[in-house]
């Protein structure tokens, strides 16, 4: 009879210590409370140099392809823009990293010509949008017609008579931005829609 009650006892005792874990564990969330019995605190520990490592990498790695959110853009051709002969752009919307690090280092002349085969060999990264304004002439594009695209940035490459790289990577201009067509180059600056 006293082994039964010290049987039921330990029994309870036990009861009571899984209940007061399964509070903590669910206390300390789900996925630790499923790791803990497997691995006891050495999962927990490669678990916690995982989180350490993957929120470190989220401050200092490469930028992550983010939604465009731009306003508009007004593109402007001064009277004498381009030495007063019409002007092509190209917009180009980048949606990986390692693309948009090597077309910032093109100039816009080699972009132009080479702007078939780059579209060929990187059809899921680039999208591009063209444009061919006359000094005088102006666009607007919304908010609407720029679209909200996934991207790691946006390449603005005007094929200029002059020489220079006249290519910009657009700021993340919330309110809009200018881009100013002048007689030489280009520059871009905010604008409010």
């Amino acid at each position: 009879m006293i082994a039964r009650r010290l049987i039921e006892m330990a029994f309870v005792a036990r009861k009571a210590k899984m209940v007061r874990m399964t509070r903590l564990f669910l206390g300390m969330g789900l996925s630790a409370a499923l790791l803990l019995p497997l691995g006891a605190c050495t999962a927990v520990g490669s678990v916690a140099k995982v989180v350490a490592s993957v929120t470190a990498n989220a401050f200092t790695g490469p930028p992550e392809p983010v939604f465009l959110d731009l306003k508009g853009l007004l593109m402007i051709a001064d009277a004498d823009a381009n030495l007063n002969s019409p002007v092509a752009l190209d917009l180009v919307f980048v949606r990986d990293v390692a693309t948009l690090e090597k077309l910032q280092a093109l100039p816009a002349a080699r972009w132009f010509a080479t702007r078939a085969d780059l579209q060929r060999s990187f059809p899921e990264a680039l999208t591009v949008r063209s444009w061919e304004l006359v000094p005088r002439q102006s666009v607007r594009l919304s908010q609407r017609e720029l679209g909200s695209p996934r991207v790691a940035g946006v390449l603005l490459f005007a094929d200029y008579r002059t020489p220079g790289d006249h290519r910009a990577l657009l700021p993340e201009l919330r309110s809009g931005a200018l881009v100013k067509l002048g007689a030489r180059g280009f520059a871009v600056v905010a604008h409010p829609q």
